[in-house]
């Protein structure tokens, strides 16, 4: 919870500092995304069950007036992301989980022709569950003996590490890697990790 607070704060503090931006543009993208679970606590069931699906959604890049090449790109994106069910814990034949990913990248981008830009990208993200199977007490999340069903939180904060190759300022492809920093379950070792790549149409 506490690191959650920390990325609510840093992304107020970014966002009320718009007075140093000279610029901004806008993105909208979709791509492949696929979710895994780890930790000390994850339960077999977890860890045997990547999430695989899509995302879409927007992004705005600021550019900081003083400072070339980096920027700062808050994002908003809607998640869908399933796996076929093997426990018989519950009569649906799909895990699905549906929720919102924020965004708060830092990006560092350097031009290595006029048509050919490559950033490097950085930062906070917090989600969000709407709704899906494993937000409720389904299946088997943790090794916890006395309560092995517990659902995982519906909020939960990752750290972003990406990489973006823009074309001719029009197109943009970006691979990320999202490292689960906050508990899916209190008290419980057990986090997500997203992987995604995907492209956008830059505005």
């Amino acid at each position: 919870m506490k690191r959650i607070k920390l990325i609510v704060a840093v992304a107020i503090a970014l966002l009320g500092g718009q007075s140093a931006f000279a610029q901004w543009n806008g993105s909208v993208g979709a791509g492949y995304a696929t979710t895994s679970f780890t930790g000390a606590d994850c339960s077999s069931f977890l860890t045997g069950l990547p999430l695989n699906g899509f995302y879409a959604g927007a992004t705005r890049e600021y550019y900081f007036s003083a400072l070339a090449g980096l920027t700062f790109e808050p994002g908003f994106y809607y998640y869908y992301q399933s796996a076929r069910n093997e426990s018989f814990l519950s009569d649906s034949k799909y895990i699905k989980m549906h929720y919102v990913s924020m965004p708060f990248n830092i990006k560092y981008t350097l031009e290595f022709a006029p048509a050919l830009r490559a950033s490097l990208i950085t930062g906070p993200v917090m989600n969000i569950g709407l709704f899906g199977d494993l937000y409720e007490d389904k299946f088997v999340t943790n090794k916890s003996l006395d309560k092995a069903t517990r659902h995982l939180t519906r909020v939960n904060a990752q750290w972003d590490f990406g990489f973006a190759l823009t074309i001719a300022e029009a197109v943009q492809v970006r691979l990320g890697y999202a490292l689960g920093l906050s508990r899916l379950i209190p008290e419980q070792e057990v986090r997500s990790n997203t992987f995604t790549v995907g492209a956008a149409i830059l505005f």
